[in-house]
C-alpha cells in the first residue's frame, strides 16, 4: 500500500496526490459518540486522483451500513436503496447538525434562508442525516458548513449513488482539489430539482456584492473629497 494515500481526521495525511486516496473519520459525530446518541457512524471514503468514488458510512450501534460506488449504485445493509424526495424545497424536510456551525454573515444568512424556504428545519444527525437522504426515509435536504474532507468524502458515493445530488453551496463537485474553495460548505438533495432551488439560494454572489460595496463607498469618498477641494481651489481670492 506504499503507493496509496491517507488522509484522516485522526492521523494526517500521507500522500495526498496518489491516485487512489482513502478519507478516514473513525467517527463521525463526536459529540453525538460521548453523549450517547447513537447517531455517529465511521466514514471510509476511496477517491481516485481526488474525486470520491467509493463511499461507506457504518452505525455499528444500530448495526447500519450504507455503502456507495460510483457506477454501481448504494446499497443499505446489502439492499439497493434510492432516494425519494419531494419536489420542492418549500416541502422538503432539511438537516443540518446545528445552527452554530455556520459563521455570523452571509454563511448564517445563507442558512436562514434556507430555514425559511424548506417546510421544516431539523438538527444532531450527523453524517446519520445524509443517509436517510439516501435511503428516502423523510429527509429530503442537508445543508452544512465548517465541514473537514473527512466528513463529506465518504457521503458523496452513498447521496449521489441512490439518486441524490451533492455539492458544495457554490454547486462545485465536492473533491480534494476543490476543498480550500468549496471552504467546507456542503448540501445535499434527494434529487436535481431541490438542489437547484438551494442552489438559488446559496450560490447567489459570494462575497462580490461586499467588493461593490466597498468600491462604492470609497468612489463616494473620494467624490467628496474632489468636490470639497474645488470648492476651495474655485474661491476668489480676496
Amino acid at each position: 500500500f506504499e503507493k496509496r494515500g491517507i488522509y484522516g481526521e485522526e492521523y494526517g495525511q500521507v500522500r495526498t496526490d496518489a491516485e487512489y486516496v482513502w478519507v478516514l473519520d473513525p467517527i463521525d459525530g463526536t459529540k453525538s459518540f460521548i453523549t450517547g446518541k447513537p447517531l455517529f457512524g465511521t466514514l471510509i471514503a476511496c477517491l481516485k486522483n481526488g474525486e470520491p468514488i467509493i463511499g461507506v458510512i457504518d452505525q455499528c450501534v444500530l448495526d447500519e451500513r450504507w455503502v456507495g460506488v460510483v457506477g454501481s449504485g448504494t446499497t443499505f445493509n446489502g439492499n439497493p436503496i434510492t432516494t425519494a424526495g419531494c419536489s420542492e424545497l418549500k416541502e422538503s424536510m432539511m438537516y443540518a447538525t446545528t445552527p452554530h456551525m455556520f459563521h455570523e454573515g452571509e454563511e448564517s444568512d445563507k442558512f436562514k434562508q434556507m430555514c425559511n424556504a424548506v417546510k421544516r428545519p431539523l438538527y444532531g444527525a450527523d453524517c446519520y442525516a445524509y443517509a436517510i437522504v439516501a435511503s428516502g426515509f423523510g429527509a429530503d435536504v442537508v445543508v452544512e458548513a465548517d465541514l473537514g474532507l473527512y466528513d463529506y468524502c465518504a457521503l458523496v458515493p452513498v447521496v449521489e449513488g441512490a439518486g441524490g445530488v451533492m455539492s458544495d453551496w457554490c454547486g462545485r463537485r465536492l473533491t480534494l482539489g476543490n476543498h480550500e474553495a468549496s471552504k467546507g460548505r456542503v448540501i445535499a438533495c434527494a434529487n436535481e430539482g431541490l438542489h437547484k432551488e438551494a442552489m438559488a439560494i446559496l450560490g447567489k454572489s459570494w462575497s462580490r456584492p461586499n467588493v461593490v460595496s466597498k468600491i462604492m463607498k470609497d468612489g463616494i469618498w473620494y467624490l467628496a473629497v474632489g468636490i470639497g477641494i474645488g470648492i476651495v481651489l474655485a474661491k476668489p481670492k480676496k
